[in-house]
């Protein structure tokens, strides 16, 4: 897993070609982003396709761990703030795979906690189990939790391995 922010200049020259890609289209088109629907995107580089989601953060209970076998996963946070759980593969035990979707679902504990925020960037290679898409926050009850839920605005790019 990688951890950086689209201002880290240093940090992300040493990183490859296709995601120094991700990281300058989402800076350079992030005004677009915002005004896009969820969907799949083509961006015009290297068969590199970007999902984008606009979404409210959820409960941990809510969401699933996931991998993929295929893709590496640049997740680039346009706006707002979510926590991402983290594990490695080595500890989690494979439910299903489903190979059209590249989509590992794995079941096991977490390991540790990512906040991030708007420029946030998060790298995903197949043995970085994550459980994205959570509440930063854990609220008392219901009616709590529902005023105080977020709505997000990432793009996860995908990169053939």
């Amino acid at each position: 897993m990688i951890f950086t922010n689209i201002n880290d200049k240093l940090q992300n020259s040493s990183l490859t070609k296709d995601i120094q890609f991700c990281i300058d289209y989402a800076v350079k088109n992030r005004n677009k982003i915002l005004l896009l629907e969820n969907g799949s995107y083509d961006v015009d580089y290297n068969g590199i396709k970007m999902n984008v989601g606009k979404y409210f953060t959820k409960r941990e209970e809510e969401k699933f761990w996931e991998s993929h076998k295929k893709y590496l996963d640049v997740q680039i946070m346009i706006d707002g703030s979510e926590r991402v759980a983290i594990n490695d593969i080595r500890n989690m035990r494979e439910k299903s795979f489903d190979s059209e979707r590249d989509l590992v679902i794995l079941d096991g504990d977490k390991m540790f906690d990512v906040i991030i925020e708007n420029g946030d960037v998060l790298v995903f290679f197949p043995n970085d189990v994550h459980k994205p898409e959570l509440d930063i926050l854990d609220f008392g009850n219901e009616k709590e939790y529902e005023n105080e839920k977020k709505i997000v605005t990432k793009v996860v790019f995908k990169i053939e391995l």
